[in-house]
Formats: C-alpha cells, sequence, structure tokens
C-alpha cells in the first residue's frame, strides 16, 4: 500500500512541477523559436493533432471523388481560402504565411495526400487549434467541403490551366510586378 501511495504522489509531483514550469512563462511561444525543447512540444503536439484527426473523422469517402466538376468548383475555393497560406504548384504561400510555426504544409505533399477522404474533410471543416488553421465549417457548406478535398487531391497533377486559374488576379502578384517596375 504504502508503495502505491509512493507511486501515486511520485506521479503527482510530475504534474505539479510540469504544471508549473508551463506556467512560469520560461518556455517561449513565439513562432520564430526553432529547437530543442521547441521541437519536442511541437512533435508531441502533431502526434496528439494526429490521433485526434484519426479518431473523429468520417470514416466515409469523398461522394465528388468521381465529379470532375467538384474539382472544379474546389479550386475556385481553394483559391480563395486556402492558396494564401498552402500555395500550389508554381505558387508560393503569400509573405505573412511564411511566417507560421509551425508552417502550413504543401497539400500535394506525400503526407498530405496519403490522409483518408474523411480526415482531409474534418481538417477543412474543424481546422486545428493554435496552427493558423482555420475551421471552414461555420462558413461553408458539407459539400462544398467536399469538394474542396477533391481538388486538394488533384493538387499534385494541377494541369497548366488550373495553375493560371489559381494565379490570376493574385494581389501578392500585382504588388512584385508592381515593385519591380520601379
Amino acid at each position: 500500500m504504502r508503495f502505491l501511495f509512493g507511486v501515486l504522489v511520485g506521479i503527482l509531483g510530475v504534474f505539479v512541477a510540469g504544471y508549473f514550469i508551463a506556467m512560469s512563462g520560461n518556455i517561449s511561444v513565439a513562432a520564430t523559436n526553432r529547437g530543442g525543447l521547441n521541437d519536442k512540444i511541437d512533435s508531441f503536439l502533431s502526434a496528439v493533432s494526429d490521433r485526434s484527426i484519426e479518431k473523429h473523422a468520417p470514416k466515409k469517402t469523398n461522394p465528388f471523388a468521381k465529379d470532375p466538376a467538384a474539382a472544379a468548383a474546389g479550386l475556385l475555393h481553394y483559391k480563395e481560402n486556402c492558396l494564401y497560406c498552402h500555395g500550389a504548384k508554381d505558387i508560393d504561400a503569400l509573405e505573412f504565411a511564411k511566417g507560421f510555426n509551425p508552417g502550413a504544409p504543401m497539400l500535394d505533399m506525400k503526407d498530405v495526400q496519403e490522409l483518408k477522404d474523411g480526415e482531409l474533410f474534418w481538417i477543412i471543416s474543424n481546422g486545428i487549434r493554435a496552427t493558423g488553421m482555420p475551421a471552414f465549417s461555420p462558413t461553408h457548406k458539407e459539400d462544398e467541403i467536399w469538394k474542396i478535398v477533391s481538388f486538394v487531391r488533384r493538387l499534385p497533377k494541377l494541369t497548366d490551366d488550373e495553375v493560371a486559374k489559381l494565379k490570376a488576379g493574385r494581389q501578392e502578384d500585382h504588388h512584385h510586378e508592381e515593385a519591380a517596375k520601379q
């Protein structure tokens, strides 16, 4: 009995010490900090996020997966809501997104493309806390989010026409063109 009590007191001590260290302000939350303890915390939080997404994501597949019109509609939503942070083939994320830590992933990457449809849907719908990834379910209907998933699946094989549509009218591109003229 004394042994069990000692184990419980030891566990409680670890949690109390962790709480006081966290609340001391000594752990920097600056987006510019990288390496050391920050990498360990980021790795832990990434694993927590991955498990949460796996658990909460719907198990169904994209009902628009084979509909080319869905990917075209998704392109418009992607351009308006996602391109600024995630970029696309031959299109960089906007300047402000380069300061994110963790950074917004390129969605044509293998790790992202290996996510299940339901996981992509869940992420887009619900966002991910403290990463800059907002929830789109308050502003988008379920069908619209599935169409964004359809377009995200197209990202590794975008056509030149799709890239041109994504680039058309981008404010940052116009800003850089004007700056280059001066």
